[in-house]
């Protein structure tokens, strides 16, 4: 595969305007691609108007095919923020099959001088590695989705198949390459899922009449309306979806709570307030949603989160699949998110994962080829061991991956300062013991006080299985020692943090963090001499002077428990009903690919984000992010695969499957 069949391929004009080469089409008007924009999306969906009617607290989404150069998107971002309530929410959701690379983007936002100050921030959250799936950005009250693959597969993606949950976009720019230019874009499949998408009345704009267009959205069930096109274009089409055609359901629905609707609730609970809860807590503050955040420890962070240094760390896969898509994208999603909101508690200065066997530099080699085809290494980039050496300031025996944006964290500090806000109340020394439903909500109940809430999310790792609600997720404790000793001479010269079968970070207030420990199933939190000596026997296979120079000093240390799935990944979503699980989809017992169109009854307004296990700080972000969309019932930061990949009911199913 090569880079070209992964990026735009931009042949650049003497004008200084790009030019797609694979469909010999340009981006935007030759004339003003920035008033085309604003003439054929903005003025034609009616927008300076719709948003000055909003009210405070609303959101609008728009839909757009192509998001090419994101002039589209920069122009909307521009329009918002002039005429739209200052705590409105936009969301822009778009796809696109041949992504700019981050240079080719850079170089095309160049044209627009107007636009500089909303580019350079689109430049600075661009994904290093444009992968197939979802990327969600942010930029304060207005969200990018954007989906990589062919438009109408792209779209789909999305869909959950409940159009509670679906329907989100109130208007479409519909853009992209011309129909004569690349008619595979605009076909019957494409206006369907973009119906699919669309709110009751949701209205469109694009630039061409082509007859195909107008066929597909009339079937797809447009009204249409021919108006006067941009510059030398004769007239261009504009109109709103009028019929709707209920979704067609393709696979079993155990992922979809039983709920006529979707209602954002005004106060939620979050137990637990190490980085999942904080995540949870803060993402949600930041859609508008008062949180309470409770915890049995004496501040955030006192738990598994509470090492003096956490490592930013992913396991890349070479294949495709839930896990390493998850892995790729959670770690893209953290780097952006601490930069953002933890600056001053996040050290980002490079990590070196270190290819310890045989089997390790195999499987480095098949990530570097495609680091490689992506042009990623602002991602990552393979390094032989002198590079690695001179990267990291201290002699190595290995090469490896080298992650320049990725790095170590304070996790106290990053939990204490995520939850700074003014929507969050934060109580510690609170635990919670029993959750009941009330009508509309829960009650919170703890040793001596009585708690409720809209909604509740429990985040508090291996104690997620302490409540009745939740005691049948498959989540397993692991302990992990962390060990700790003062800076030698030799540790000083450390400049980033190596990981390989254990890690170890760079100095911090003259101490070194290094380890881990894994013991499955094993809950105390005694500090073990034993346990020591191993972390000081992994990091002598890294570092063997260093190891030896520690051995000499007092080594302090911690131990704290995780979470872990069978299959690693998180869990975020819904509580189900288990009982109700089990009857619904009984029929799953004889035939695990069987369609049973039915829902099962969940546990009204309970979710759970947990299971995050030796990665929490990586993935806690983007699984909180997910937690959201099921909660606030927006559109998924993820594919619907991976979401479905992700949820808390997936391990009930799959034993139905296997008859157990």
């Amino acid at each position: 595969m090569s880079d070209k069949d992964l990026h735009a391929d931009i042949e650049w004009r003497d004008d200084g305007q790009p030019l797609s080469r694979a469909f010999d089409d340009i981006y935007f008007s030759t004339a003003s691609g920035l008033e085309e924009s604003r003439y054929v999306f903005q003025q034609q969906n009616d927008l300076p108007r719709r948003w000055a009617k909003l009210d405070d607290g609303d959101t609008f989404t728009i839909g757009e095919t192509g998001f090419g150069t994101g002039l589209n998107f920069l122009a909307a971002w521009e329009l918002w923020l002039q005429t739209a309530p200052a705590n409105a929410r936009l969301n822009f959701i778009s796809v696109e099959k041949y992504p700019l690379h981050p240079e080719d983007l850079q170089r095309a936002l160049a044209l627009w001088p107007q636009l500089q100050p909303l580019a350079e921030q689109l430049s600075e959250r661009y994904p290093p590695l444009l992968a197939q799936g979802v990327h969600r950005l942010h930029f304060g009250r207005v969200s990018l989705t954007l989906a990589i693959g062919e438009a109408s597969a792209a779209f789909r993606s999305l869909r959950l198949e409940d159009d509670n949950r679906d329907r989100q976009v109130d208007a479409w720019f519909l853009d992209g390459f011309a129909p004569s230019k690349n008619p595979d874009m605009w076909t019957p499949e494409l206006f369907e899922n973009i119906a699919a998408l669309s709110k009751p009345g949701a209205t469109f704009a694009t630039f061409t009449c082509a007859g195909l267009v107008k066929r597909g959205l009339q079937d797809a069930g447009f009204t249409l309306q021919k108006v006067p096109g941009f510059g030398h274009k004769r007239e261009m089409l504009r109109g709103q979806l009028e019929t709707t055609a209920p979704t067609q359901i393709s696979a079993t629905p155990w992922h979809l709570p039983d709920s006529a609707s979707q209602c954002t609730p005004n106060k939620v609970a979050v137990i637990g307030a190490g980085v999942s809860g904080a995540t949870v807590a803060r993402t949600l503050a930041e859609r508008g949603i008062a949180v309470q955040v409770f915890d049995q420890g004496p501040q955030p962070g006192a738990g598994a989160s509470g090492n003096e240094q956490g490592i930013l760390y992913a396991k890349l896969s070479p294949k495709p699949g839930p896990n390493g898509d998850f892995n790729l994208h959670a770690l893209m999603f953290a780097q952006r998110y601490y930069r953002e909101h933890c600056a001053d508690v996040t050290h980002f200065s490079g990590l070196l994962q270190l290819a310890q066997s045989d089997k390790e530099q195999q499987l480095q080699q098949q990530i570097g080829q495609l680091l490689d085809q992506h042009k990623a290494e602002g991602l990552a980039r393979m390094v032989d061991a002198e590079e690695a050496s001179a990267i990291a300031g201290v002699p190595l025996d290995f090469g490896g991956l080298y992650f320049p944006a990725a790095g170590w964290i304070e996790p106290q500090r990053v939990c204490t300062t995520l939850l700074q806000h003014r929507n969050i109340e934060l109580r510690c020394n609170t635990r919670i013991d029993a959750l009941t439903p009330r009508e509309n909500g829960w009650q919170l109940r703890s040793a001596d006080q009585e708690f409720s809430a809209d909604a509740v999310v429990i985040c508090s790792a291996h104690g997620i299985r302490q409540f009745e609600q939740t005691a049948a997720l498959p989540l397993r404790p692991i302990r992990g020692q962390v060990s700790s000793a003062p800076a030698s001479a030799n540790s000083r010269q450390l400049q980033t943090t190596l990981c390989g079968d254990g890690y170890i970070a760079p100095a911090f207030r003259e101490r070194h963090s290094f380890g881990a420990t894994f013991k499955l199933k094993e809950t105390q939190t005694e500090l073990r001499e034993e346990e020591t000596r191993e972390n000081l026997d992994t990091l002598g296979a890294m570092l063997p002077q260093v190891a030896a120079d520690f051995a000499g000093q007092p080594v302090s240390g911690r131990a704290a428990v995780r979470a872990a799935t069978p299959d690693y990944l998180p869990m975020a979503g819904p509580v189900p009903d288990w009982d109700s699980i089990d009857t619904t989809y009984a029929e799953l017992r004889k035939n695990r690919k069987l369609l049973i169109p039915q829902r099962a009854a969940y546990q009204p307004a309970l979710y759970v984000l947990g299971g995050l296990g030796s990665r929490g700080f990586t993935y806690a972000p983007l699984a909180a992010e997910v937690l959201a969309g099921w909660l606030c019932g927006e559109t998924m930061p993820v594919t619907a695969d991976l979401a479905r990949a992700l949820h808390p009911a997936r391990f009930a199913i799959r034993a139905l499957g296997k008859n157990r």
